[in-house]
């Protein structure tokens, strides 16, 4: 999850894209990730103020994360041998072939959505940077439910990881919305 430059201060946080200076209300937060998410006000609201310290991270080192975890992604497809092997996650609606293709689109997403949180960190970012980094994590969060993750992730994984990405996303809108 990614965290504001700065300290929150009676409930609001601040956040440094690029040049600009973004200060956006927890209330905000909490607002656009119950919208993204469903869950109800309080339960948003719990969900945020629950968020560990530990787990919180700058926009480059998020996206130094996600570049690594794709490399992975895309190095183990690459090791997938649809000739030689059958894989326990194949199905009939999942072919080697297709499972592979799905793995290497999952791995592409990662690492593009890291590299636009990497942008997010330099000083020539934009609003358009932005836009580029929510749009990018709703395809990372389509791609979650794609079959091959919903066949190698349980659903709680699945769920948290995507509920991290509307997390972010709800900072990056309350942050355009400041303006």
């Amino acid at each position: 999850m990614a965290k504001g430059t700065g300290r929150a201060i009676a409930g609001i946080i601040t956040l440094i894209i690029g040049g600009t200076v973004y200060s956006v209300s927890q209330a905000d937060i909490v607002s656009k990730f119950s919208q993204e998410t469903g869950l109800s006000q309080q339960e948003a609201a719990q969900y945020v103020e629950n968020i560990p310290e530990e787990e919180l991270f700058s926009f480059d080192e998020l996206g130094a994360m996600m570049i690594s975890e794709g490399e992975e992604i895309l190095s183990i497809a690459s090791e997938i041998d649809c000739v030689t092997y059958y894989y326990e996650w194949e199905t009939d609606t999942l072919s080697c072939e297709e499972g592979k293709s799905q793995f290497r689109r999952f791995g592409d997403s990662e690492i593009a959505l890291g590299e636009a949180y990497q942008a997010l960190s330099s000083e020539t970012a934009s609003d358009q940077d932005i836009y580029t980094a929510i749009r990018l994590i709703d395809e990372v969060n389509a791609n979650y439910n794609l079959e091959i993750m919903i066949e190698l992730l349980d659903y709680s994984d699945r769920d948290e990881s995507i509920k991290t990405n509307q997390y972010n996303k709800a900072l990056l809108q309350a942050a355009l919305d400041s303006q």
